[in-house]
């Protein structure tokens, strides 16, 4: 193996002038589980980095894809790791056809950044992963992140309209196009989206984009519990409002967005929901959501203006920090219908007390979807319990024939719990299901080249 990747790194030296061989303390940077890489590559157009990957497929390479290395947490510790493909000099904007509300980005380009070109002309991708300076676009869509906007602009893949990318041999595919119309086929770009780099490499990506609100405003109200808090969030989902973000909060997160932020709101549950309009069309949805939230029988209703409430947005994509981001921090995910909710919360405290974990817990109400973080009180915790419990506790209102599917994810966890349990819900899958996921892997990466061990069924 060691005369391959000398072999590969002086290859690949000799075509780009870059030096590959990483020292030990790059190295770590690109750590993903127990694994470090032997070599890095940073290409800087794709065609430079289609021949990186034909190398690396011809010598038998394992190459795991990189944008701003905030999913690092996230999946299996990879069965073999050679090569870190960072897109970190492929993050340009290619071309912002602001009249046509669409914007090409190369894949390496910060979140941040693509919010910054398009927010100057008052339009938004809708896009809010955790970490913008970091998350990359290409990063975003291919891993499907989706934060609390999601109820507004939709899933990160539903942004897309173009993406090209190189497949694990080098070769190069464009699905999509610059306009919106009916096509017959398979929508590649959703099945990409979301296959975590296991099936391909985008390195550009065609973004459609949405009129910016000219202006947003929120209003936050305290509960007495969370089953009324929820019930308050599916009275605001059935009525014809359209919020930017809904989010229910438990004591423990609003404490941390106090600690972290600065921002204090009423509990000891609490709905917080945001909206964007025209400044009379934004005064009437808050004045509808005021009723709403009165007739739930809310308390304290705090009014949040521009500023505030771009803040708070903002806030909320992020995971809480001190504690709960350590190491042996714990991050569940639970996804299904609004009337679940209230059960995948409970799932979180039963699965934190019998775990031994404090816990924090922050749902989309308008999604469907609910994170939890757990800390460890002491020695005594036990991350296998805890998911146990909640894994199961989840999944007993289950029912595919009522559309009450459930869908469960380990965001970040020790390497021993992964070793231990199935990270991405996969255990609750048909074995049909999975076979198809399996083919679909080897008709485009039959060599398995791309992040392998990484995914789904240790794919």
């Amino acid at each position: 193996m060691a005369l391959k990747l000398d072999s590969f790194a002086q290859s690949i030296e000799a075509d780009s002038g870059d030096s590959v061989l990483l020292s030990d303390e790059r190295a770590e940077y690109f750590r993903l589980g127990a694994k470090t890489p032997s070599v890095v590559v940073s290409p800087a157009d794709h065609e430079t980095l289609c021949r990186v990957l034909s190398r690396a497929n011809e010598t038998g390479l394992a190459v795991f894809p990189w944008g701003g290395g905030t999913g690092r947490r996230t999946g299996y510790a990879p069965d073999r790791y050679d090569v870190a493909l960072s897109l970190e000099r492929m993050s340009k904007a290619v071309e912002f056809l602001k009249d046509d509300l669409t914007a090409v980005v190369e894949a390496g380009m910060s979140v941040e950044d693509l919010n910054r070109l398009t927010g100057a002309e008052g339009q938004t991708a809708g896009l809010d992963p955790p970490h913008p300076g970091a998350s990359t676009v290409g990063g975003t869509v291919i891993a499907d992140r989706s934060g609390p906007m999601r109820v507004r602009w939709g899933k990160a893949r539903d942004r897309v309209m173009r993406m090209k990318v190189a497949l694990a041999d080098g070769t190069t595919h464009t699905y999509g196009a610059l306009v919106v119309k009916n096509v017959t086929g398979y929508d590649m770009n959703r099945l990409l989206s979301g296959s975590w780099g296991t099936l391909a490499v985008v390195t550009e990506l065609a973004i459609r984009l949405y009129k910016a609100p000219e202006h947003i405003g929120a209003r936050a109200a305290g509960f007495a519990s969370t089953d009324a808090a929820f019930k308050a969030a599916r009275a605001l989902m059935a009525s014809p409002l359209m919020p930017v973000w809904v989010e229910v909060l438990d004591e423990t997160r609003m404490a941390s967005l106090a600690s972290e932020g600065g921002i204090a709101l009423p509990g000891p549950v609490n709905l917080a929901a945001s909206f964007g309009d025209f400044e009379q069309g934004l005064n009437d949805q808050l004045a509808r959501f005021e009723e709403i939230l009165t007739k739930e029988a809310a308390n304290d209703i705090l009014l949040l203006e521009d500023e505030e409430t771009a803040r708070l947005g903002r806030a909320l994509a992020e995971p809480p920090g001190g504690e709960f981001s350590d190491s042996e921090a714990l991050a569940f995910r639970a996804s299904g219908r609004l009337d679940q909710l209230p059960r995948f919360a409970e799932a979180a405290r039963r699965a934190a007390e019998t775990g031994k974990y404090r816990c924090a817990i922050s749902s989309h109400a308008g999604s469907g979807v609910l994170r939890c973080w757990l800390a460890p009180e002491d020695e005594r915790s036990s991350p296998f319990e805890a998911w146990r419990v909640f894994s199961s506790l989840c999944r007993e209102g289950r029912d595919e024939a009522q559309s009450r599917s459930v869908h469960l994810r380990l965001d970040s966890g020790p390497d021993s719990l992964k070793e231990q349990i199935s990270v991405w819900g996969e255990d609750a899958l048909e074995p049909a299901a999975l076979q198809v996921m399996r083919n679909i892997k080897k008709t485009y990466d039959p060599k398995g080249t791309l992040s392998p061990g990484r995914f789904v069924g240790r794919m």
